[in-house]
């Protein structure tokens, strides 16, 4: 009898030792993914800082030399076309130097609008408000539809960096309602809410899911905004409207 009671024990106690055992291992794996889990992510979280980070920079670098090189060329080759009109006596070749002359100003006019959406001169020096409010008279002169702005103040105390992603957030939305959505209104707002700033774009436009139409588009706008959402540590909320769209961006404050 007792050889036999001996025997339980320790059948039971080589159980008990097979499943610590099997609990340590498993803990140990899971303890091990948790950790390339972790380790991927801030690696991705890094990449996606660096990658925004490169793209601000180029943006900057590709608008500037668009600026100072390319416009001021053009510019050049302007100013002697003006000259060879003005010397020049034969009324056929006078229409041509004219024409070439309005080519080269749409041409100017054409860069100015990709190197300013590239980069906004004014962000840096004079913060998101005034670049914003910049960008939307430039939406109503070159698209019909009409823009109300809603700001709680002139200066909001948002670093250059969230400045920057911010605007071009606000740029992709409000281009694919005029584009995509083919809506004739947008009302935009920035609000003050006690922790968070709120940025708001309503359009009246075609109605879109945000989230579902990210897992079936192939276009880069709205993996972009997600990216830049994830980057600046915000969240964006769609919510829901009668007609159109409602799309809200709530940046946390800076303590």
């Amino acid at each position: 009898m007792e050889h036999e009671a001996g025997i339980k024990i320790f059948f039971w106690i080589g159980t008990v030792i097979m499943l610590l055992s099997v609990l340590g291992i498993v803990l140990i794996v899971l303890l091990y993914r948790t950790k390339v889990h972790n380790m991927n992510r801030e690696e991705s979280d890094a990449l996606l800082h660096i990658t925004l980070e490169t793209e601000k920079k180029e943006r900057k670098r590709i608008a500037s030399d668009l600026h100072d090189s390319v416009s001021g060329d053009l510019s050049a080759v302007q100013n002697y076309i003006t000259i060879l009109y003005r010397k020049e006596k034969d009324d056929f070749k006078k229409s041509i130097f004219l024409e070439v002359e309005s080519t080269l100003s749409n041409i100017l006019a054409d860069i100015g609008n990709i190197s300013y959406n590239l980069m906004p001169p004014m962000l840096d020096s004079l913060g998101l408000v005034s670049t914003l409010k910049s960008y939307f008279e430039r939406v109503r002169k070159w698209n019909e539809i009409d823009i109300n702005e809603e700001y709680y103040a002139e200066n909001i105390d948002i670093p250059s960096a969230q400045g920057y992603e911010l605007y071009k957030i606000i740029q992709e939305l409000v281009t694919n309602a005029i584009k995509h959505g083919k809506c004739s209104c947008i009302d935009f707002a920035i609000r003050d809410k006690s922790k968070y700033i709120i940025l708001e774009v309503t359009d009246d436009g075609n109605s879109f899911d945000f989230y579902k139409s990210l897992k079936i588009s192939y276009g880069m706008g709205l993996k972009n905004i997600t990216s830049r959402i994830k980057y600046m540590g915000a969240q964006l909320m769609q919510i829901p409207v009668d007609k159109g769209n409602k799309i809200q961006i709530h940046l946390k404050k800076q303590l």
